[in-house]
């Protein structure tokens, strides 16, 4: 049962601290759903005769649970089925509502992270030789607390470095809490982190927070970059709202068009794909407000915005962008007619080095046009702040100048993820101790001291706060629907050992016994602030069942946008790392519905998945655009080499006609050094390529502004695809006899 909130009581963006505190004027309340069994998690095996089973062992009997998806952060709901005391498949939870009964790929496959063969099972330590000797947690834990306990009594905490993410989750928020009573530095890193989209929602919509976007609203879409059907923010929900969108509830099917250099998933199911010159869809965007300015109804705009300079003319914008100038009047005209239009953007347009400039001037074009209060919705969760590059360079020069004692990685995967030409794999040799708290010997676990072996989330307690948001505020529990299958523990579970045996200041903000302890409290605090009179073991009992606590927002959401804020000004000329006349090509590194940055890669079902748009599967690719291929004599599976500034990498070459020929494009997610049999050494890693520039504005990696060039090796490979070649009979009218 959703619940409701006044929005008067909605007038401030919200920390997820905060969160539970405003619930308390939300009236909210919650529903019944699916559990039919108690969770309960025993520290030993025991044998036991089916005639007398534990509660969840219900031979023949599928028990279900909800509970929480992370294998990306969008935050879905599933409902996991459980014979025998194992997890065995995974469904969307039908009363959540980000992904309303959905799932992708990568959540059905997370199975495979819970049964991996190589899973940790237990604390590794370095054998200082390269490789790691199983330990126990005791002499785990020896080895690191003491060192916290000292550098707490010294006043020297700040040697101590956290690289994590940026969920709004009660482990993260552990890990905050740990770093405040240290007094240590917390880097929140990325390859795509969403802080140019803050930023600009920021700047024009005046809250702290992602914006929602309705897409199933709209009666026009038009999207800068977003890959909202492939591997933007929130894929399955924003599948879901586009299946409504083109069903056309009002009466109308809805309009998409795509703006971007190359053609993404959302791209292939677009009426429109325009292909405009990387780093120009700011311009365009701007163009495109300043034409329709005063069309859209009055008051449509913030006050003040009787024009907008140094916007381009469409003529002039479509001849930087390399586009028809009829293409982009006639754009005009659809967004003026559009009755609910929605503008969104991100992925590549959001990573230059102009990105903040750019996606406000998209975020200013909806405004212009009307959507703010309507296809756009404020989103309550307040989002956490990602590191710049600025920190993380501070961090480099502080573990070259011996200041870092204690490097403590937690559910990150830098040394993959991230450009090699950051440096931080030599600030990691560098450190004192590296800990890092993964489930699998990623590459930068690999070069860790101590590997604390971690649950997957199907075996531990945590909650989340969906980023991308719904246009109502969701907090998913997630649960154990199962046994932890080896000696492992969550990070929470950690943290809160290793602050206990630390003593002092970490002992006293963090005192709960474990995960289980620390989650139900963290909900026992908002019951108090909630002013819920039940008794909070029935109440924390049907949010199990449910598997959310939702508090409906939707009403009088529209006066959470500012009313002043500033016309944008006109985003620069985009620049990229590297001389066009050295390097010829734009880099385009995009993710995959599976591989995401990386994470799918230790997945076996994710490595079969065939990429849906080339159909490739296993490796890596370079895509080409025929004509450029031509003109440098490369076919499907010609090896190339592709440098930049930064590295090299090598590839087989595919020819695809949805990329500009200026551009070139590669998947991101494959060439891991570690992580296990599925992952390492399959495929290259692009983002070895990127240069260590940031956004202008928020200095956040701009991963779309590195220029490489290519070089052809002369090797040839065949590449693994599902598509390959139809049968001919021999006529060849596919291809010559030698294609594949």
């Amino acid at each position: 049962m959703a619940a409701t909130a006044s929005p008067a009581t909605t007038d401030a963006m919200l920390s997820r601290r905060d969160i539970f505190k405003y619930l308390a004027g939300g009236g909210v309340g919650v529903g019944t759903g699916l559990l039919l069994g108690e969770v309960n998690q025993r520290p030993l095996e025991t044998l036991l005769s089916t005639h007398i089973p534990p509660e969840d062992f219900s031979p023949g009997m599928d028990t279900w649970y909800n509970t929480l998806c992370r294998m990306c952060p969008a935050g879905c709901g599933i409902s996991v089925r459980v014979r025998e005391g194992r997890a065995k498949k995974i469904e969307g939870n039908p009363g959540h509502p980000v992904n309303r009964g959905g799932t992708c790929a990568l959540g059905q496959a997370s199975l495979n992270a819970l049964y991996n063969p190589d899973r940790l099972r237990s604390p590794m330590r370095s054998d200082g030789e390269g490789g790691f000797v199983e330990s126990s947690w005791d002499e785990a834990l020896e080895a690191i607390a003491p060192r916290l306990g000292a550098m707490q009594s010294a006043g020297m905490g700040g040697r101590t470095w956290i690289l994590t993410g940026g969920s709004l989750s009660s482990g993260e928020e552990a890990l905050d809490k740990f770093g405040e009573a240290l007094g240590a530095n917390i880097l929140r890193l990325g390859l795509d982190t969403p802080a140019t989209e803050l930023a600009a929602a920021k700047a024009i919509y005046g809250f702290n927070g992602l914006p929602h976007y309705d897409i199933a609203k709209a009666d026009l879409v038009v999207s800068f970059g977003a890959d909202f059907l492939g591997a933007w923010r929130s894929p399955v929900g924003y599948s879901k709202a586009y299946g409504e969108f083109r069903e056309g509830g009002g009466g109308h099917r809805g309009y998409l068009v795509q703006v971007e250099s190359r053609m993404s998933l959302t791209g292939v199911n677009a009426d429109e794909w325009l292909p405009a010159r990387p780093g120009t869809e700011g311009a365009l965007a701007l163009a495109l407000a300043a034409e329709l300015l005063g069309r859209s109804g009055p008051d449509a705009a913030p006050a003040g915005w009787e024009d907008l300079p140094g916007a381009l003319s469409l003529d002039e914008a479509a001849a930087l962008a390399d586009l028809p100038a009829e293409r982009l009047h006639a754009l005009a005209e659809r967004l003026a007619s559009a009755k609910t239009p929605l503008v969104l953007g991100g992925g590549a347009a959001g990573a230059g080095a102009n990105a903040t400039e750019t996606l406000t001037c998209v975020a200013a074009l909806n405004r212009v046009l009307g959507a703010a209060g309507t296809t756009v919705r404020p989103n309550l969760a307040h989002a956490p702040r990602y590191s710049a590059l600025s920190e993380i360079e501070e961090f480099v020069a502080g573990a070259a100048n011996g200041e870092v004692s204690l490097v403590i990685v937690a559910g990150v995967d830098p040394l993959h993820d991230l450009p090699d030409s950051l440096g931080l794999r030599g600030a990691l040799d560098r450190a004192e101790l590296v800990v890092a708290l993964d489930s699998f010997p990623s590459d930068t676990a690999s070069a860790a001291d101590w590997i604390l072996a971690t649950d997957t989330f199907f075996e531990t307690w945590d909650d989340d706060i969906s980023l991308p948001g719904t246009g109502k505020l969701s907090v998913t529990l997630q649960q154990p629907v199962q046994k932890r299958l080896y000696d492992t523990l969550s990070v929470t579970d950690i943290v809160l050992r290793l602050a206990q045996r630390s003593g002092g200041a970490l002992a006293e903000a963090l005192p709960h016994e474990d995960a289980e302890a620390y989650t139900r409290s963290e909900w026992a605090t908002a019951w108090t602030n909630l002013g819920i009179q039940d008794d909070f073991d029935a109440g924390f009992r049907q949010v199990q069942q449910q598997g959310v606590w939702v508090a409906d927002l939707a009403e009088g959401m529209a006066d959470q946008f500012s009313a002043e804020a500033a016309a944008p000004a006109a985003p620069p000329e985009p620049q990229f790392a590297g001389d066009a006349s050295e390097y010829p090509f734009v880099l385009h590194p995009f993710q995959t519905p599976g591989l995401r940055e990386g994470k799918g890669a230790r997945l076996p079902w994710i490595q079969e998945l065939p990429d849906p748009q080339t159909s490739v599967a296993y490796g890596s690719w370079v895509e080409v655009n025929p004509a450029t291929a031509d003109g440098l004599d490369l076919r499907d599976g010609d090896v190339v080499e592709v440098s930049s500034q930064a590295g090299t990498v090598t590839a087989p070459v595919l020819r695809y006609p949805g990329v500009r020929p200026d551009v070139i494009a590669m998947p991101l997610g494959q060439g891991h050094q570690a992580n296990g049999r599925y992952a390492q050494g399959r495929g290259v890693n692009p983002a070895s390529l990127l240069a260590a520039r940031g956004d202008d504005i928020t200095g956040a990696l701009a991963w779309a502004a590195t220029r490489v060039a290519l070089r052809k090796t002369g090797e040839r490979v065949r590449m693994t695809k599902t598509s390959g070649v139809s049968r001919t009979l021999g006529r060849q009218i596919l291809g010559p006899a030698d294609e594949h």
